[in-house]
Parts: structure tokens; C-alpha cells; sequence
């Protein structure tokens, strides 16, 4: 099990790292995707070292860096506002190249963000009560949102915490508007949505193969 884990891991990572290498060679609009992305793998990366790491203190230490960068993943969905710079049409062959680089950079992080989840739920939620997800994802939604919020109008990033903390806060106590509200509320509603048919279709898939009579 922990080999084919392993195994999966490494796919995961190659894909990722193909698509980098993809957007970096080939004449596309979208070459902020290569950060992106990148920035996305990041709190898988962090969550699976909550579950290899043997104390506390580190398991703490990956657990909030995965909760700082998990917005980043989240944050792919508004990538999508870059679509303003190309055709909106499909009328050209061209644009279908630009569409299919920048949704696959896009559902590339977005997925990421929700497996990481998973392995992090999967960690500190061990009896995987309904009632505790669906309030864990409904609570991380909020927070990423409002990250969302903070990264695509006031131009933060997660390190800025490490760097430049007391403007980190300063920001987020300016950033409070109707405006800001708006923004969290519509956002954490869709990642919401997104991240409950991601873990409940994993356990539907759980399920199935463990109900799969033997061949």
C-alpha cells in the first residue's frame, strides 16, 4: 500500500511538473500558470508531510504553512478573469490551444488543493463524521476565500505573513467591505460546492472498490 501510494505521489508530481515544462516552451499567453501551479503543489506537498512527520511540534509547523498556501490553489479560479485577454470565441483553432492550457492549469490546482485537503482531513478527522466534514469544509472555504480575496485585489501572497506581517494585518483590517463580504461569500459558496462532490465522490469510489466482488 505505502508503494503504490508512493507511486501515486509520483505521478501526481510528474504531471505537474510536465505541465510547467509545457507552458514553458510552447507560445502561450498564460505563462503565469507555471507559478501558479507550482504554488499549488505546494499544500500537497505540506500535507503529506502532516502525515509522514513523527512530532507535534512539525506537524504543526506543515499544518499551518498547508492552511497559508491552500488559498493558493483555490486562488486558480479566478485565472479564469484572463480569458478577457484572448478571443472569447471558438471560432479560431488557435483559441482552442489557449482554452485547453489555461483550464488544465486551472483544474490542476484546483484539484490539488482539494486532495490536499482530503490527506489533511484524513489526519486530524479520523472517524470522518459527516457533520465534521462538511463544517471543516465549510470553514476552510471561508478562510481560502477570503485569502482569495486578499491575493487578487490587494495583491498579498501567502509568504507576506513571514515578511511583512504587520502589513498583512493592516490590509486585512482595510480590506472589510460590502465589497470584500461579497466576494468571501460567493467564493467559499463554490468551493464549498466543489470540494463536497470532491470528497463524497472519493468515498462513493472507496466504497465501490471495497464492495467489488473478486474477480
Amino acid at each position: 500500500m505505502v508503494k503504490q501510494n508512493v507511486k501515486n505521489m509520483i505521478m501526481v508530481h510528474l504531471v505537474v511538473i510536465a505541465f510547467i515544462l509545457f507552458v514553458e516552451v510552447t507560445p502561450t499567453h498564460f505563462t503565469f500558470l507555471m507559478w501558479n501551479v507550482f504554488l499549488a503543489i505546494l499544500p500537497l506537498d505540506f500535507a503529506l508531510m502532516v502525515l509522514v512527520t513523527p512530532t507535534k511540534v512539525l506537524r504543526a509547523v506543515f499544518s499551518t504553512l498547508w492552511l497559508l498556501f491552500f488559498p493558493n490553489t483555490m486562488y486558480m479560479i479566478t485565472d479564469f478573469i484572463h480569458l478577457q485577454y484572448i478571443s472569447d470565441g471558438l471560432d479560431v483553432r488557435f483559441q482552442y490551444f489557449n482554452y485547453s492550457v489555461l483550464a488544465t492549469g486551472i483544474f490542476i490546482g484546483v484539484f490539488l488543493g482539494a486532495l490536499s485537503l482530503d490527506i489533511i482531513m484524513y489526519h486530524y478527522l479520523p472517524k470522518q463524521k459527516d457533520a465534521a466534514i462538511l463544517i471543516t469544509l465549510a470553514v476552510v472555504s471561508l478562510v481560502s476565500s477570503f485569502g482569495i480575496y486578499l491575493g487578487r485585489f490587494l495583491r498579498l501572497n501567502s509568504w507576506d505573513v513571514f515578511t511583512n506581517l504587520q502589513m498583512v494585518w493592516d490590509y486585512m483590517k482595510a480590506s472589510a467591505s460590502t465589497h470584500m463580504a461579497a466576494f468571501v461569500i460567493f467564493f467559499a459558496g463554490a468551493q464549498f460546492a466543489i470540494l463536497v462532490v470532491y470528497h463524497f465522490g472519493g468515498r462513493l469510489l472507496a466504497n465501490l472498490a471495497i464492495e467489488r466482488p473478486e474477480q
